[in-house]
């Protein structure tokens, strides 16, 4: 009997580790940051596994910009180049909080935003984090069929599609949040999500090429 006992014994505390490991997983997956502490291990990862590779690429660069007479950034220098992937999300973030802030000026609208601004920033940092991921892990995938002939085809088909799905996505986050008292639609919850992830491609790009 004390053989009995003792199995179910550790056959109830086992059940009861994997459903708190269960819970602590579901927790975890749920919380809004979980996409960006996954893209943190997934590109430390990728650096600590390619560390000798990217230092002679930082080498490379450092002895091109001597030649040339040019300084070079610390930010195009690994594992530094997470700084720029951080600094385009608060812009996206700044960006978007401003566009909202503008077309929220009047008076049902800025109720709305008012009461959605914790639920608002909280899903931006978790969906851009996850397309984020989705980007870093399909170009890892892209780089190992570098060699094809239609690799560029590809490069384009995944951007672009990642792109779509992203504005996509991101309109309906604001079809979802910003919801008047009546449901009634409005600028700010029907087009203004498709407008600005493409207002924010832009911005960047016209800073990448000052």
């Amino acid at each position: 009997m004390k053989m009995i006992e003792l199995f179910q014994w550790m056959s109830n505390r086992t059940i009861f580790r994997k459903r708190m490991i269960t819970n602590k997983l579901e927790e975890l997956y749920k919380s809004p940051f979980s996409f960006l502490f996954l893209y943190l291990f997934l590109y430390g990862f990728h650096c600590i596994w390619n560390w000798s590779e990217f230092m002679s690429f930082n080498r490379s660069l450092e002895l091109d910009a001597i030649h040339s007479g040019k300084q070079i950034s610390l930010w195009s220098l690994y594992p530094f180049q997470i700084v720029i992937v951080l600094l385009v999300f608060v812009l996206y973030w700044f960006i978007s909080f401003s566009i909202i802030f503008f077309f929220s000026l009047g008076e049902t609208n800025k109720e709305i935003f008012r009461t959605k601004n914790l639920p608002f920033f909280m899903s931006l940092v978790r969906q851009f984090f996850l397309f984020v991921c989705l980007l870093f892990v399909g170009n890892q995938i892209l780089g190992l069929l570098q060699y094809l002939e239609f690799y560029s085809v590809l490069v384009v088909l995944f951007w672009f599609s990642l792109f779509l799905l992203f504005i996509i996505k991101n309109g309906d986050l604001y079809r979802r949040l910003f919801v008047s008292a009546d449901h009634s639609t409005s600028f700010l919850s029907h087009s203004l999500g498709y407008v600005n992830p493409i207002v924010c491609v832009f911005v960047v790009l016209a800073l990448a090429n000052v």
